[in-house]
């Protein structure tokens, strides 16, 4: 189920025209700005029923916008807050438009309910402070037939 819904998150996060660069993985180098990568972060599971599950799939999206780059009569730091200020707006709009994740085909024995979008933290990173990031936090509610899953 991990790859199912990594795969349709990416897919949505693709269709945003404020990301240069979209990865289902921790990238060494971007190489578009801003970037970004959707990474597991954990689950959870709590019994519903003695045919039926509830799990939580928890991700990371991890937005980086460049802080080096100078744009004529321009702070580059603070127009990197404005821009990921933005951007953030942009992807939990995205997943809040899409909280069913739309044509989502998920393996037998699973059924994908909704999806939450929540801000975490934000901060640096990079060598000295290279790019500002945010994270989101997406957790993704399934229901698994205990009786249909291998």
């Amino acid at each position: 189920m991990w790859e199912v819904l990594i795969q349709k998150i990416v897919e949505i996060l693709k269709a945003n025209t404020s990301l240069q660069e979209v990865y289902s993985y921790e990238v060494a180098e971007f190489k578009g700005d801003p970037a970004c990568t959707v990474t597991p972060s954990n689950n959870e599971s709590d019994y519903n029923t003695t045919q039926e599950n509830v799990r939580i799939y928890a991700m990371h999206v991890r937005l980086f916008i460049n802080r080096t780059t100078r744009t004529a009569g321009q702070d580059v730091y603070s127009e990197a807050d404005r821009k990921m200020r933005k951007l953030v707006s942009s992807v939990m709009d995205d997943f809040d438009k899409n909280y069913t994740l739309t044509g989502i085909e998920a393996p037998t024995g699973y059924t994908f309910i909704n999806l939450f979008a929540a801000p975490s933290v934000w901060g640096y990173a990079g060598r000295e402070s290279e790019y500002r990031a945010s994270e989101i936090i997406l957790r993704a509610r399934v229901s698994v037939d205990l009786n249909n899953i291998s």
